[in-house]
């Protein structure tokens, strides 16, 4: 027999054999390896949680002794300097001092005392003002904006304890202090100091003793030492504290301790009685108070000696599969490949197209499915052979109409007057453009293929193209958009967009036409401003030259009504008066409109001015309420942005009137920060969504205003009825927030 090259060249009966040999040892391995590794963990948390335990214990245990022995030094010092000032108090009674004399006799006592190494005496009022302090800047200063003070000033005695941070310090320390107060003088009397200064308070021997009974194992123990590795205590190495730091400065298991202060560690150690270092586990926790570091530790051999009896049993597992299974695995796959063997015979004569070749079925298990499965296959083979023809055909077919669609679209877009663009949705990178756009922009095919939407500069503002491909995602489509477009020359153009979703290769992709509305709106925007001037100038008009002529005519009538009824002619003087009266209207009327067309207020006084005699002109005309609102005086510099602003809020105040039928219109006008901020809101019954009024030629010359001065206009409904027109827009040369305000 050849010997075959690899494992995939041996017959299936081997194959079997070493497949399912294999898997029982795999199994067995890796079940054995699981519970090998599981039974190993759990010992190793048990020993961990014993450990930590002992050592959160010890760590409760040493923090309490701390606790007591600093509360009670700090109650000593406190009541013993009580009784001091008692002593002074009681000497300004008897008349021997002056209270004044006692109390600074007092403070000097407490002043003299130190606590700790920084620590210090001082003393607050029930309001938080302190009395007494080692800094003398700080006397007589309200602190009761410090909670612990409070604290003080609602307990008056006790012991409590708090973080301080001193202005040279970078971060806060633990502090305690004990307080006792002094009725008569309303003195609380405290004395403080950082806890890491009271290590010297601590008696060990108060705790030694239960530390060392605690046992992990057979040699298990825990010690205590400093954060510098000098042993504190210890099961066998009592009095050798210095011989021990010497040696454990050395020790690299020590120093890692000292250096990472909380946590576990795995090292070797090795007794005097022992032959070889053992591996050791130890789990460790800081105390920084008083810099010590508390620690159990325990021998792993100790409680993995189970485990060597388990691993034993799984290798004998092992062994004894592999003899049960060769046997079992000859019959299994002789059972099988007898069968495969001979329908690989019908396969290899079905080969050639041969399709009536069969297989008898001679089982009901897998093996006779697949023999009918086989003459199934072999049933629906010609079948399917000549449906694939079939299709091929209509492929081909399908294949030139989309040929030609793609030819037909390719002339379209390149032929198109308009330019025209195609984006992945996805990285906004521009796929392709027609002709019309790279000549509308400047740019060759080169410096836009294949590059992003901000990188080819073309759309320039990142947030316009973000948005439209948003919402391309969200909706599919998007029709008569205005945006900007920059030409390479770094002229910004105006375009009308209309854009739909395709896919290109499995990618959505976004067809866009833009049609170059740049002339069209500065057109729009010139007869905007030559109508506005024509219009100053008619108000202008009126106002100079009519109205002059009325008021000469109605002193002209108020003359010629004296002289007649000084002639007693009554009927005549009255149609005097009336012609007079007529004439006072007509004044009045063309001052109306002379202030509507050319606003002299804003001229002469500000946009604010011009508002309020807009909204005196709506109330005296309409008989409505029209006011007024700004919390304080705006005035805007840019005078071509405050006509705009009038002419919006004229148009704004007409829609109210006309389309909403308003009884009450409210105008305000507010600056934050050089934005000013113009909104009409009206009663009405609003303007809703697709009405002639929001679609109208007055709100897209409002919507023109605003663009011209870098403004936009919102419209929503007014909660309280009616709508809300507010337009936003920056004042270019502001220097200030607010008229009459400073910078700051």
């Amino acid at each position: 027999m050849k010997f075959p090259r690899s494992i995939h060249d041996l017959p299936i009966r081997y194959k079997l054999f070493l497949g399912i040999s294999f898997a029982c040892i795999l199994a067995i391995t890796v079940g054995s390896t699981v519970i090998y590794a599981l039974v190993r963990r759990t010992i190793e948390q048990n020993i961990e949680s014993e450990l930590k335990n002992s050592t959160s214990t010890i760590l409760n245990m040493v923090r309490t002794s701390v606790e007591v022995s600093i509360k009670n030094h700090l109650r000593a010092v406190a009541e013993k300097n009580r009784d001091i000032v008692s002593y002074f108090y009681e000497m300004s009674r008897s008349g021997e001092l002056t209270e004044d004399e006692a109390k600074r006799r007092a403070e000097a006592v407490l002043l003299s005392q130190k606590i700790g190494e920084t620590g210090y005496i001082y003393c607050i009022d029930s309001n938080g003002f302190i009395l007494v302090h080692n800094k003398r800047a700080l006397l007589h200063t309200n602190v009761a904006n410090f909670e612990f003070v409070r604290d003080q000033m609602a307990r008056k005695e006790g012991y409590m304890e708090y973080d301080w941070k001193n202005p040279e310090e970078a971060v806060a320390r633990p502090k305690a202090l004990y307080m006792t107060y002094f009725a008569p003088w309303d003195w609380i009397i405290s004395v403080s100091s950082y806890r890491s200064e009271f290590s010297s308070l601590v008696n060990v021997d108060d705790f030694r003793k239960s530390i060392l009974s605690l046992r992990f194992g057979k040699e298990g123990y825990s010690f205590v030492m400093t954060g510098k590795g000098e042993l504190v205590v210890h099961p066998s190495l009592e009095g050798q504290q210095s011989y021990y730091a010497e040696n454990a400065r050395n020790s690299d298991f020590v120093k890692e301790i000292c250096a990472r202060k909380n946590g576990k560690i795995i090292y070797k150690w090795k007794n005097p009685n022992d032959a070889e270092p053992r591996t050791k586990l130890a789990m460790f926790s800081y105390i920084p108070d008083l810099d010590w570091i508390v620690a159990s530790s325990s021998y792993l051999d100790e409680f993995y000696a189970p485990l060597y009896s388990v691993r034993n049993l799984f290798v004998a597992m092992v062994l004894l599969s592999l003899v049960l299974i060769l046997p079992l695995t000859v019959r299994i796959s002789a059972a099988i490949t007898n069968p495969l063997l001979e329908l690989m015979n019908r396969f290899a004569a079905g080969a050639p197209g041969d399709f009536s070749a069969r297989v008898d079925k001679r089982s009901g298990d897998e093996l006779g499915q697949l023999a009918s499965y086989f003459n199934l296959f072999m049933d629906k083979l010609e079948q399917y052979n000549k449906k694939l023809q079939g299709e091929i055909l209509e492929r081909e077919q399908a294949e030139e109409g989309l040929r030609l669609s793609e030819e037909m679209f390719s002339k379209a877009f390149k032929s198109n007057p308009n330019g025209m663009c195609i984006l992945s949705l996805k990285d906004s990178r521009i796929i392709n453009a027609n002709d019309s756009l790279l000549i509308a922009t400047g740019y060759s095919r080169e410096e836009v293929f294949g590059k992003s939407a901000m990188e080819a500069a073309i759309f320039g503002k990142e947030g316009q193209t973000r948005r439209l491909i948003d919402s391309m995602n969200r909706r599919g489509h998007a029709h008569n958009l205005e945006i900007e477009f920059f030409a390479k020359s770094g002229e910004v153009r105006i375009g009308m967009l209309s854009a739909e979703a395709i896919e290109i290769g499995g990618e959505r992709c976004m067809l866009m036409t833009i049609e170059d509305i740049t002339d069209r709106k500065r057109l729009e925007r010139e007869v905007m401003e030559i109508g506005d001037r024509e219009r100053q100038r008619i108000g202008q008009d009126l106002h100079d030259d009519l109205c002059s002529h009325l008021i000469g005519i109605e002193v002209l009538s108020a003359v010629l009504s004296r002289r007649l009824e000084e002639k007693s002619s009554d009927e005549d003087a009255a149609y005097a008066g009336k012609i007079r009266t007529l004439i006072s209207e007509a004044i009045e009327k063309a001052r109306r409109l002379a202030r509507g067309l050319c606003p002299v207020h804003m001229v002469s006084y500000g946009l604010e001015s011009a508002l309020r005699e807009l909204c005196i002109n709506v109330g005296e005309v309409f008989k409505i309420s029209c006011d007024l609102k700004c919390r304080e005086s705006v005035l805007i510099h840019d005078n071509t942005v405050a006509t705009h602003l009038f002419y919006i809020a004229q148009e704004a105040v007409q829609n109210a009137v006309k389309h909403s039928m308003a009884k009450t219109i409210t105008l305000e006008l507010t600056l934050d920060n050089g934005l000013v901020s113009l909104a009409v809101s009206d009663n009405g019954q609003g303007m809703p969504q697709g009405s002639a009024s929001t679609k109208g030629m007055g709100l897209r010359i409002m919507h023109q205003r605003a663009k011209m001065i870098g403004g936009a206009i919102k419209i929503r409904q007014n909660p309280e009825g009616g709508s809300i027109i507010r337009c936003c827009v920056r004042d270019p040369d502001r220097k200030d927030v607010a008229h009459g305000q400073s910078q700051g």
